[in-house]
């Protein structure tokens, strides 16, 4: 259905009808200029002319009516709200442009002995996020060395455990103790008053018991690591002016951990905290020094 843009020309012709009979040819009620009319309903008005007035007028035929007009073309849907994945996607993405711009500030220069970073990406961070291959470092705790180098501990151990009762002798004071579930007292060398079910039976224990303090080292560590993150995630970075240097009134300062120590005895704090606070100062005093040289 071709929909065209009502003219004043079709404004003229829909007012000289009738209400009752614009309902009947099926036309718009309510017409306005630009508002949109249907082809079909120009040829309706045309004939309705044609054959109500005993005179034809030249300005209600189809040809006059269709002067002027143009296509009519609905205006673009409202753009709809963001939905809240792609809110949260946006601010991932933010906060990972803005980790990626501060390792670029804070990161050596390369030398001209290190390989050409072309196919490397300036935004490693970001393209971690698009890359569904990579995983996240802090999600991802259980990694394959992991699980090998707690396998090799315990297999090792159990292997060591049985040789090392396969081939020495059993110590006379342990033979006494145990000779309800061993075989025969110990009468010489090569372990032979240990039966080999008491063997793997040790061994297996042996090995048990370094797989579980294996894991309960790491599992210590992990809380280490996670308590130590909310810390940091927690520390609140802000800048404090304390006042500013006038003319020749040069100060001479030094660094002293984290605050900044004046002559005469003051102390400044320094922009960020943490223990890479000073360093992350200096590299915004760096950038905005560079800022300024641009800028005259």
């Amino acid at each position: 259905m071709v929909q065209l843009i009502t003219t004043t020309r079709i404004l003229s012709a829909l007012e000289a009808i009738p209400p009752n009979h614009r309902t009947d040819l099926n036309l718009p009620n309510n017409p306005s200029v630009n508002t949109p009319i249907t082809h079909d309903q120009l040829i309706r008005l045309s004939r309705y002319f044609r054959n109500n007035d005993e005179k034809p007028t030249p300005n209600r035929t189809l040809n006059y009516l269709l002067t002027g007009t143009k296509l009519y073309i609905p205006p673009p849907p409202k753009k709809p709200e963001p939905s809240p994945e792609y809110l949260a996607l946006k601010a991932r993405l933010l906060a990972a442009y803005e980790t990626d711009t501060y390792n670029q500030m804070t990161a050596p220069p390369a030398t001209k002995n290190s390989p050409s970073p072309i196919f490397a990406s300036n935004t490693p961070t970001v393209s971690s996020l698009h890359d569904p291959s990579a995983h996240d470092p802090e999600a991802d705790t259980l990694t394959p060395g992991l699980v090998l180098n707690i396998f090799l501990s315990v297999v090792i151990t159990g292997f060591s455990v049985y040789w090392a009762l396969a081939s020495f002798a059993t110590p006379e004071v342990l033979t006494e103790r145990v000779s309800s579930v061993w075989n025969g007292r110990s009468t010489g060398g090569g372990g032979d008053g240990v039966s080999e079910a008491v063997k793997v039976l040790v061994a297996f224990g042996a090995a048990a018991g370094v797989g579980v303090a294996e894991v309960a080292i790491y599992a210590i560590y992990l809380g280490k690591v996670d308590r130590a993150r909310r810390k940091e995630r927690g520390v609140k970075e802000r800048k404090v002016v304390v006042g500013e240097v006038l003319g020749a009134q040069k100060e001479e300062v030094k660094e002293v951990g984290n605050n900044v120590t004046r002559t005469d005895g003051e102390k400044e704090e320094i922009w960020g905290r943490g223990p890479n606070g000073g360093l992350r100062r200096r590299v915004r005093e760096r950038w905005e020094e560079e800022k300024e040289k641009e800028g005259d």
